[in-house]
C-alpha cells in the first residue's frame, strides 16, 4: 500500500481565529452545489514578462536543440483545506490522493517526469477553505504554515475557492526563486478521482501540474503572437469545453490542440502532451526544478 511507505500527518488542526469566521462562508447547501455545478476554469495566467523571463533563463543553459529526454521525480505533498470533516466540506478521503497520485505517474509517463508521495497535512479551517484566492493575505498566510519542501517538491492544496467558477490554479517555476513560499498548485477539492465533481476525476491536477513545470494553455495568446512557445501545438483562439472535434479557430497550423492536457476539454478528450511540450517541460525543468537544495 502506498500509505505504509510514507509519513502522512493525518490531522493538523488549525486553532486560530479563523475559525470564527463562520459568518462569511458558504453554507453546506452552497459546497453541495459547488461540488456539482462549475465551469472548468484555470486560474493561471501567464504574462509577457513570466514568457520573457523564462526563456532568457533558458537560453542561458545553451542546452541542445535535440536534447534527451532525462528522467525526473517530483515529491508531491497534499494539504487537505476542509470545513468540516466529511467529504462534502473538502475531506477528501485518503483513497482519492493515492487514486490521483497514480494518474499523475500516468499521464506523465513519456515525458521523463514522475511523482512520488511525500505526505498529507490535514488543516480544518472554514475561513480558508471558503476564502482562498491567488494573491490573497489569507492565502500568503496558508502557505507560509503549511508549505515544504523546495523547488523539486509540489505542493497541492485542495480548498473550496470563492470563486465558483475556478478548479484551480498553479504558480510558474519561473516565478519560484522570486516567492518560494507561495510556489505550488491549489485546487478544488471535489476534482480528485472519485470526487464529488461531475466534471473532473483528476485531470485538474494533469492540468495544473503541466503550468507548474513551465507549460503554458495551448489558447495562450490567441491566434496571434508566441502562443504557447511550442511549434507542434497549432494556434487556438479561445479555450475549448467538451470534446470539439475537427476544431480549426486559426489560420493556417491545422485543427486546434483539443486532445491537450493544456486545453480546457473535457477529461474524455484530453490524452496529450507534445514532444514539443516535453521537451519545454525538459528545459523549464533544467533551468528552474533541477536543485533540490534550492
Amino acid at each position: 500500500m502506498l500509505y505504509n511507505s510514507i509519513r502522512t500527518t493525518s490531522l493538523s488542526l488549525l486553532l486560530t481565529s479563523c475559525l470564527l469566521f463562520l459568518g462569511s462562508s458558504v453554507s453546506a447547501q452552497n459546497m453541495t452545489d459547488g461540488t456539482t455545478h462549475r465551469r472548468d476554469e484555470c486560474g493561471t495566467h501567464v504574462t509577457e514578462d513570466d514568457i520573457a523571463n523564462a526563456e532568457l533563463a533558458i537560453s542561458r543553459l545553451k542546452l541542445p536543440r535535440q536534447a534527451s529526454v532525462r528522467e525526473y521525480t517530483f515529491d508531491v505533498h497534499f494539504t487537505i483545506v476542509a470545513a468540516n470533516m466529511t467529504e462534502r466540506a473538502g475531506w477528501v478521503p485518503n483513497s482519492q490522493i493515492e487514486a490521483q497520485m497514480k494518474m499523475l505517474n500516468e499521464r506523465y509517463a513519456g515525458t521523463g517526469v514522475s511523482w512520488r508521495h511525500a505526505g498529507i497535512t490535514r488543516v480544518l479551517s472554514r475561513y480558508w477553505h471558503d476564502s482562498i484566492e491567488a494573491g490573497l493575505q489569507q492565502t500568503n498566510d496558508m502557505h507560509s504554515l503549511f508549505r515544504t519542501g523546495k523547488s523539486t517538491t509540489m505542493n497541492v492544496y485542495t480548498v473550496g475557492f470563492t470563486d465558483a467558477s475556478l478548479n484551480g490554479y498553479s504558480t510558474l517555476p519561473v516565478n519560484y526563486a522570486r516567492n518560494p513560499i507561495e510556489d505550488g498548485v491549489v485546487i478544488f477539492f471535489a476534482t480528485l478521482p472519485g470526487g464529488l465533481s461531475l466534471e473532473r476525476q483528476g485531470g485538474t491536477l494533469i492540468h495544473e501540474a503541466g503550468h507548474w513545470l513551465g507549460l503554458r494553455h495551448t489558447f495562450q495568446g490567441g491566434c496571434t503572437g508566441v502562443g504557447d512557445g511550442v511549434d507542434d501545438t497549432p494556434p487556438q483562439r479561445e479555450e475549448h469545453y467538451g470534446c470539439p472535434i475537427g476544431a480549426d479557430t486559426c489560420p493556417g497550423g491545422g485543427p486546434d490542440p483539443i486532445y491537450n492536457f493544456m486545453d480546457y476539454t473535457s477529461e474524455e478528450c484530453r490524452t496529450e502532451f507534445t514532444p514539443g511540450q516535453i521537451s519545454l517541460m525538459q528545459k523549464s525543468i533544467a533551468a528552474f526544478r533541477s536543485n533540490s537544495n534550492r
